[in-house]
């Protein structure tokens, strides 16, 4: 009875370090990822006001950069693009604006990304081989800029910034 119970153990035991293993595996696996963040949009329905703010550090100012939004949002939201506010504040204060076009589908209304149930997941590439010219904490803050405010069916928006060269790596 007593071997019994030892080897159920041991086989609880070899699974559970399986698990551990494959994902830690997988968390580690994103090399290219220098930050990733998403924060969700209250009640599904994203405001003017409803800034997110995302800061990061960049300490390599010879690596090149790829920038990305990531959008989550339900299969009900309206159009095939969402237009958004980018400011990024420099280490040293300065700022620079930018307006960019999020687009979500194809013309004919297929959702980019991965959709699932009621949810689509994409990253929308805003910048490739972004250059970050001072070392130092950035901060980057996404507003929406559509025509519609509140802006619904979109439950939360996200930052990506990764290595460029070094995608899948």
């Amino acid at each position: 009875m007593a071997a019994q119970v030892t080897r159920k153990t041991n086989s609880y035991v070899a699974i559970l370090l399986l698990v551990c293993t494959i994902t830690l595996g997988l968390s580690s696996c994103d090399k290219a990822r220098l930050f990733e963040e998403n924060q969700q949009i209250n009640n599904n329905s994203w405001d003017y006001k409803d800034a997110k703010t995302f800061v990061t550090e960049i300490s390599d100012t010879s690596q090149n950069y790829n920038l990305y939004v990531n959008v989550r949002h339900s299969f009900q939201f309206e159009w095939r693009n969402a237009w958004v506010n980018i400011k990024t504040i420099f280490p040293d204060g300065k700022t620079f604006d930018k307006r960019v076009n999020l687009v979500l589908s194809e013309p004919d209304g297929h959702w980019y990304g991965d959709c699932l149930g009621d949810n689509c997941d994409l990253q929308v590439s805003i910048q490739n081989n972004a250059f970050f010219p001072q070392n130092g904490k950035y901060t980057f803050i996404i507003t929406q800029d559509m025509r519609v405010n509140p802006l619904p069916f979109v439950k939360s928006v996200g930052m990506r910034i990764e290595k460029a060269g070094a995608e899948g790596k």
